[in-house]
């Protein structure tokens, strides 16, 4: 009799069953989540004070050539108007020797850019991306780009003008050694203008590798 009950329950839920298992949930384990993995924080470079020193002593350089030959064109062109009047019968006495100024101190700028160029091409190795150096590095390529573009379309033209002005007249006129002078200037002139050009691509390179 107990049995018969047992499955005619079993076959006939009572709302109270029927509800009590639509409700009920499965067991599930809970889910602990992970710990967050540590953001790396990215250490600024710390830039020795040496090479801070190095860049700085580059731009104040590079900007002293800069300052010194601002004028230099008209000086040239000064002489080779001196010249002129020379040719045309006029007398300096003094235009010989100042040809050789002129010589003597192109050369001595030609050995500052040669020097400028090797410190130069010695920080392109020890650059690191930093703002500062990043900044005088940028001061450093404006001063090189000025240069360059000075000598190439300014003094080179006026100093190769000179040495064809000075060639056309006799050297009784202009002094025995100024035609030899007026060629030293305008090979000098030639000469700083080629180490400005790969100054200023140096230059370029060197704003490159400190861009933050």
């Amino acid at each position: 009799m107990l049995m018969a009950v047992a499955a005619n329950a079993a076959d006939n839920p009572t709302i109270e069953s029927l509800r009590s298992s639509a409700f009920a949930m499965p067991k599930a384990e809970a889910v602990v989540p992970s710990a967050p993995a540590p953001v790396a924080v990215e250490q600024p470079v710390q830039v020795p004070q040496d090479l801070v020193y190095k860049f700085n002593q580059l731009k104040n350089d590079m900007w002293r050539l800069e300052s010194d030959t601002t004028w230099l064109r008209s000086d040239i062109d000064r002489l080779e108007g001196e010249a002129r009047r020379i040719q045309q019968g006029s007398h300096n006495a003094f235009f010989s020797n100042d040809l050789r100024n002129m010589a003597r101190n192109l050369n001595s700028w030609s050995n500052d850019a040669q020097r400028l160029a090797f410190d130069l091409k010695r920080l392109l190795p020890l650059a690191v991306k930093d703002k500062k150096l990043n900044d005088l590095a940028r001061d450093i390529e404006w001063d090189v780009r000025d240069l360059d573009n000075r000598f190439q379309f300014d003094v080179q033209n006026s100093a190769q003008r000179l040495e064809w002005t000075v060639r056309s007249i006799d050297s009784n006129l202009v002094g025995y050694d100024a035609q030899w002078q007026a060629s030293d200037i305008s090979r000098y002139a030639r000469d700083i203008q080629q180490k400005t050009r790969d100054m200023r691509w140096d230059a370029q390179d060197l704003v490159r590798k400190t861009q933050p």
